[in-house]
């Protein structure tokens, strides 16, 4: 190994991935129908248009399943904060649509964690575009969302973060 692989190696490491949690196609914040999340007030990230399937987990770490099952929340070994925020006005269904599989607080990227019923919940509320935020950004440096505008798959990546040192 060279001294450039040597400083590409560690320019890497400081690089965080954050692994996609749905089927569906990379969107932009701004694509949200709504102002909290598309004018970046809750934290910064991406949102996808999900196809039929369930939410896994992005990151290793804990999380937190809302009780309506419609959000989940993640915090990272090294401290990010996160969450995966599925379609707009979600809660107000209080669970309908939305089954916990998960029942664990410890995951690990990939790990299974809501089913939804995808056309069920798309006739209820006004969006099915859901935001995956960070919500702690002051410990950001800088955020590369580098599958905007494509289709992914569950364990894709879909961003990589860059935490302050």
């Amino acid at each position: 190994m060279g001294f450039f692989d040597f400083l590409k190696k560690k320019k890497d490491e400081d690089w965080f991935n954050v692994y996609s949690p749905l089927n569906g196609r990379v969107i932009d914040l701004s694509d949200v129908p709504d102002e909290a999340f598309a004018q970046r007030m809750v934290g910064d990230g991406c949102a996808m248009d999900p196809t039929e399937g369930a939410i896994y987990a992005p990151v290793d770490g804990e999380c937190d399943i809302f009780e309506t099952n419609h959000a989940v929340s993640f915090e990272t070994p090294n401290g990010l904060e996160m969450i995966v925020h599925f379609g707009m006005d979600t809660v107000a269904l209080k669970g309908e649509g939305f089954k916990r599989v998960s029942t664990s607080n410890e995951v690990k990227v990939g790990d299974k964690l809501v089913e939804y019923d995808l056309n069920l919940i798309k006739s209820k509320v006004p969006s099915v575009k859901t935001p995956i935020i960070i919500n702690n950004m002051d410990a950001v440096e800088k955020i590369d969302v580098v599958a905007m505008g494509q289709e992914v798959k569950v364990g894709d990546i879909i961003m990589k973060v860059l935490l302050k040192k």
